[in-house]
């Protein structure tokens, strides 16, 4: 028998690619806009610092 986290695990591999990258792109405008960047014009550095992110590299997994 699977565990909740298990189920909530295999549930987000079944993103699609779309989805994928509309929860990236969420989640780089949520960020930039908590360190108070402007999202349309990151640095390098600022980009290598959100996706090195969880959230980032796991956009479809729900925090509880």
């Amino acid at each position: 028998m699977q565990s909740d986290n298990e189920k909530l695990i295999k549930s987000t591999n079944n993103l699609s690619t779309d989805d994928v990258n509309m929860l990236r792109e969420k989640f780089i405008s949520e960020y930039a806009r908590k360190k108070g960047w402007d999202k349309n014009q990151l640095t390098p550095e600022q980009l290598l610092e959100i996706v090195q992110q969880k959230g980032y590299s796991n956009p479809g997994l729900i925090k509880s």
